[in-house]
């Protein structure tokens, strides 16, 4: 994700927090996985998906498609404005980093630390649960969002509070690379 594009999304969404939190601090929680449910199920089917980023598809049948899954999902008013302003400025594609920046402003406002691992094959539950109570604080266990790297060959990146802390192989195998490099040819290589 981009700058701009991170900077956009966190606009949308402190605009929607700011909205959300009007009516109480249970509907900010209930926004954030009413969002990502939303979101999910846009972006869960990849033909809806490619019909929806398809640039011969007008505004008004994307607002509609969109407004009836939002119709159907049961979502509430503060995400059916949110689908139709994305829409109206033809931002739909903004959708998923919306959702994460809700999630990280809706977690920071209850002190929950808001986090992100990636790994060349997916945790077990177990694994999960104690990397988001390592990575918690005082409000308790870090909300994780885990995702699957295959290229990382193995290790884990967590991302945490704006710092990126990587133990992957691959970092490993770059470090021992460069401290290579750096060294120059070796005593044989000299001799020659």
């Amino acid at each position: 994700m981009t700058g701009t594009v991170r900077a956009l999304a966190r606009r949308y969404a402190r605009a929607l927090f700011d909205a959300a939190a009007r009516q109480g601090p249970e509907a900010l929680l209930a926004l954030r996985d009413e969002l990502r449910a939303f979101a999910s199920l846009v972006t869960g089917h990849a033909e809806l998906r490619h019909a929806l980023q398809r640039p011969g598809l007008g505004a008004e049948p994307r607002r509609r498609v969109l407004a009836a899954l939002a119709a159907r999902a049961g979502a509430s008013v503060l995400l059916r404005r949110l689908v139709e302003l994305l829409v109206a400025r033809d931002r739909t594609a903004l959708l998923p980093d919306v959702v994460l920046a809700y999630a990280h402003i809706a977690n920071a406002a209850r002190g929950v630390v808001s986090a992100e691992a990636v790994s060349a094959v997916a945790p077990t539950e177990a694994q999960a649960r104690a990397l988001a109570v390592a990575l918690g604080g005082p409000a308790g266990p870090a909300e994780l969002r885990s995702r699957v790297d295959p290229e990382l060959i193995g290790g884990l990146l967590v991302r945490v509070g704006g710092k990126t802390y990587d133990g992957t192989v691959r970092m490993r195998l770059a470090a021992l690379r460069r401290r290579l490099a750096a060294t120059g040819p070796g005593p044989s290589a000299r001799a020659r």
